[in-house]
């Protein structure tokens, strides 16, 4: 079935990741300070990339929302491909950036994979609105409720 869950437990689990991916990248986008600081704090202690572990649940739990598994299939080859891409390019600039520094924290944190202990002992504290102002997080919220409501509406239509 196309623009919906085919009954309202695969609705409920596509759900479960978007939030889940969106809480991620919204706690990841208040620790990041782009080509100034290397983010090795908050979610960055776990892995490498936790905006972009958050997105590939955002579209996993979109997938799953549509009741769709062809749908679900091609979100995670996309992604994995155009995200594999863009995480090489910017790892080569951050290596640039940061040095030995970023070559130290990216031989002991994976790229996709959390780990359960911590890398580091660097604290820092969330900023909220790094996050959701200067980081433009809400874009990504908003975006994930409009289009949570847009395949609500389609489901009924359809």
């Amino acid at each position: 079935m196309y623009f919906g869950a085919t009954s309202e437990k695969i609705l409920y689990w596509g759900i479960a990741p978007i939030f889940f991916g969106e809480i991620l990248r919204l706690w990841s986008a208040g620790y990041i300070r782009k080509n100034k600081v290397l983010a090795i704090v908050g979610p960055y202690r776990h892995v490498r990339n936790p905006l972009y572990v958050g997105s590939f649940l955002i579209g996993v739990g979109f997938g799953i929302f549509t009741g769709d598994f062809i749908i679900l299939a091609m979100i995670i080859i996309v992604f994995l491909l155009i995200y594999t891409l863009k995480i090489n390019s910017e790892e080569k600039k951050l290596s640039e950036i940061f040095g030995e520094k970023y070559i130290d924290y990216k031989k002991n944190v994976n790229r996709w994979i959390p780990r359960w202990k911590p890398y580091g002992n660097e604290k820092e504290k969330f900023n909220l609105r790094l996050a959701i102002f200067k980081n433009k997080e809400y874009n990504a919220v908003l975006g994930c409720i409009g289009l949570i409501l847009l395949i609500l509406i389609l489901r009924k239509i359809l």
